[in-house]
């Protein structure tokens, strides 16, 4: 018995599974044998059709590619420590404001006190935070409100804590007297580490016009949060908002 050792070509091969097929399905040996006798022709479309399919998939990956991911929603943290209504009205106004600018934007508005109920997760959530605003106060000769005394306690007397916060960009709008022995000392307490300025501190003072300083201190503001916020397809000025802050209330007491 004489063994061939010659191989089976591809041509061979698909030759034997045509001549099966066509057997399993009932066809007659003509349409086998038409088949085996094109199998030039079945393989040149074979691969016709695995070259049209790879460049389908490799136009697909190259128009991917070109377009650019889509960010998520970046966190604007709004932290306050006022108390009065008149200050509550301030933060409640721009973000508020905030919110119309950049609608796509995720925005969280709380009070420093209620950022961490304990010590030490106020650094674990400050070294999460991208962008943040604080609304600071003080008091008396310059003290922090009672909302806050547990942050400046923690801030100023924990560890050394060097590059914590290199990722975090902040603006801060700060509320004083310049009759206090300290002016807005607290905004002082907050610029350490290594955290970036996205807008001059605002210093408000009440013996002279807390509105006027306000004010003054979004107009600078808007501009830098668009840099960071607004949408890279947006074209044209932010969308115009004006927000109804409350205004202080004289009230005349007549003695008796």
């Amino acid at each position: 018995m004489q063994i061939c050792s010659e191989k089976a070509s591809s041509l061979d091969l698909l030759s034997v599974v045509v001549a099966s097929l066509s057997d399993g399905y009932g066809l007659d040996s003509s349409t086998g044998d038409a088949f085996v006798e094109n199998r030039l022709l079945i393989v040149v479309l074979s691969i016709v059709i695995v070259v049209l399919v790879g460049c389908v998939a490799i136009f697909f990956v190259w128009r991917s590619s070109g377009r650019k991911p889509v960010e998520p929603p970046k966190p604007l943290v709004v932290k306050t420590q006022m108390d009065t209504k008149e200050d509550q009205g301030k933060k409640k106004a721009l973000a508020e404001e905030a919110k119309a600018r950049y609608p796509n934007v995720i925005f969280k508005v709380m009070d420093i006190d209620e950022y961490a109920t304990e010590d030490d997760e106020y650094e674990e959530n400050l070294k999460k935070e991208s962008l943040a605003l604080f609304f600071l106060a003080t008091y008396g000769d310059g003290k922090p409100t009672d909302n806050a005394a547990r942050f400046y306690k923690w801030f100023t007397e924990g560890k050394e804590r060097g590059t914590w916060l290199e990722n975090l960009q902040f603006g801060v709008f700060s509320l004083g007297n310049q009759q206090y022995e300290h002016f807005n000392q607290q905004y002082e307490i907050v610029n350490m580490n290594s955290a970036k300025h996205i807008v001059q501190v605002g210093l408000g003072d009440d013996d002279q016009g807390i509105e006027d300083d306000f004010s003054a201190w979004r107009e600078l503001l808007w501009p830098e949060l668009d840099k960071l916020l607004q949408d890279e397809n947006e074209t044209g000025a932010s969308t115009p908002y004006i927000a109804a802050i409350p205004e202080y209330r004289v009230v005349f007491v007549k003695l008796e």
